[in-house]
Formats: structure tokens, sequence, C-alpha cells
């Protein structure tokens, strides 16, 4: 076996170091870094009825001693206090007389202001309830609500004219369950 000569080695031992610094350089480089960071939260979803949450007692659309032909209007302020854009809904159930609810014509629309007469109301353009008879039937589909807004709904129920001597000394009540989703 022969061995390389000792001039040999003694290059190869002298360019050896140098390539392996020659790359050590060639993979060097300046380097900077940046942290990014966020926070994720979710808003909220609050409707209020006359500026009120929970079971709102709705007084101004009390119908005692109601006689054939007779016609009351209410408003109802809903309110989004949320953070969030919502869409409304509005059912109703009725307890009671089954007969006076059937009877009983309803319609719903919306109003500039708290003012509720048959003047605004006739005067709106807005209608989210056609007038029809049934108390029960009365409900509202999907309706928009910006966050921080509200609208006024002025209520009209009436007992028609041709209404059976059969309905008298009736109660009917009814329930409308409003509920905001996202």
């Amino acid at each position: 076996m022969k061995f390389p000569s000792s001039r040999r080695v003694r290059a190869l031992l002298a360019i050896g170091p140098l390539v392996g610094l020659s790359w050590l350089g060639a993979y060097a480089a300046f380097t900077d870094s940046v942290d990014v960071t966020t926070s994720f939260s979710t808003g909220t979803v609050q409707i209020r009825a006359n500026d009120q949450t929970g079971t709102v007692a709705f007084t101004s659309l009390t119908t005692t001693g109601m006689i054939p032909g007779t016609v009351r209007f209410a408003p109802l302020r809903i309110t989004n206090s949320g953070t969030s854009d919502f869409n409304y809904a509005m059912r109703t159930a009725v307890t009671g007389s089954a007969p006076l609810a059937g009877a009983l014509v309803v319609g719903i629309k919306v109003v500039p202001s708290a003012t509720c007469t048959a003047t605004e109301y006739n005067a709106s353009r807005t209608v989210v309830y056609a007038e029809a008879a049934g108390l029960g039937s009365a409900t509202i589909a999907a309706r928009p609500l910006a966050a921080a807004a509200s609208e006024f709904l002025c209520y009209r129920v009436e007992l028609p004219s041709a209404a059976d001597n059969a309905l008298q000394g009736l109660t009917s009540n009814a329930t409308f369950t409003f509920t905001a989703t996202t």
C-alpha cells in the first residue's frame, strides 16, 4: 500500500479548514423577527321591548271592555341594545277564550315615534304584520335591526262590528315573544 506524500497531506490539511470556513460563511446572514399579536372577542345580542328585558307588561295594549267595533292602538318600542346587528322575529301564544282570540283582528306597522294612533298607523307604509283575524296568528318574520338602533311597532287590535253576541264577557291573553338572531 502506498501512502500519499507528505506534501499532499500538508496541502489537504491546509486547504481543509479554508473550505470549511468558506462553507460556513456562505450560509451566514443578518436576521430579524417580529411578533404579531391579536385578540378575539364576541359581540352581544340583546333585544329589549319598551327598554326592558325579560317579561314586559304591554299595558298600553289593554283592551278591557271591548264591544263590537272597538279599535285599540298601542306602541311597542323594540331596541337592539347589543353590539351586533340582528334580525328579530315575533310569535304569539294565546290563552283564555279561543273564540275571542279568533275574532280579534290584528295588524302591526312601524311608525316613526311612540305616537301610535289611527293617523300614524294608516300613514305608515311599513307593514310587519298585515291585518288579519286571529290574535294567535300574529307573527313577524325576520326583521333587521342594527346595533344600538330601535323602532316603534304600532299594534292595531279590533273587535269587528259584526262580532257575535256569544263573545260577551270573554277574556283572551296574548304573549308576544320576540327572538333576536345574528
